[in-house]
């Protein structure tokens, strides 16, 4: 795969067309299990703005839709032009089933917060199951950067956003900081 420009409203601060931002209650409100049959088309309509927005997830809270649903592909995009990618992983209510105690800080941006980025922990190693868009129950490990992923769609369905995993918000920066004083140099 080839890097993707990342959005670039996203990046300079601007919320885009029908994502929830920080301080909307619904991105706080408690969501409810779905199910593959119901959650079809929401799927369907993640993923289409998850690729649009050229993010690497996205959770049904982030659009309004208060159930657990999630869509990950991670791709490279010129704000993360090294991350490892994934292939589409649509998750119907997923729940962790373990986590490593060997934790990750790294940086984070969400498509609700725009314009920032930030330092949050993440456990390295981590093991959800979920329903696929099929019906199929699937549990799996992820590893590294998807963990990270998956771990902050989670979060949005728990009603969490990465700012409030952040140990304390020195590191919280705008996107055009990131990319001048604290991205790593590209290998």
């Amino acid at each position: 795969m080839s890097s993707q420009r990342s959005g670039s409203s996203w990046a300079m601060g601007v919320a885009d067309d029908g994502v929830v931002t920080i301080g909307d209650p619904r991105l706080k409100a408690h969501t409810t299990m779905v199910g593959p049959a119901e959650a079809g088309e929401l799927l369907q309509t993640l993923t289409t703005r998850l690729r649009d927005l050229r993010g690497a997830g996205l959770a049904a809270p982030q659009i309004g839709v208060s159930v657990r649903a999630a869509v990950v592909e991670v791709r490279k995009t010129e704000v993360f032009p090294d991350r490892p990618e994934t292939g589409l992983i649509q998750l119907v209510d997923p729940v962790v089933v373990e986590r490593s105690d060997e934790t990750v800080l790294d940086w984070e941006g969400c498509f609700s917060v725009p314009g920032y980025m930030g330092q949050v922990s993440r456990a390295e190693h981590l093991t959800v199951r979920y329903t696929t868009e099929t019906g199929e129950t699937v549990t799996r490990e992820f590893t590294g950067y998807p963990a990270r992923v998956v771990q902050h769609e989670i979060d949005h369905l728990d009603g969490v956003v990465y700012l409030d995993r952040m140990a304390d918000l020195t590191s919280l920066t705008t996107t055009q900081n990131y990319l001048d004083h604290h991205r790593p140099a590209s290998g």
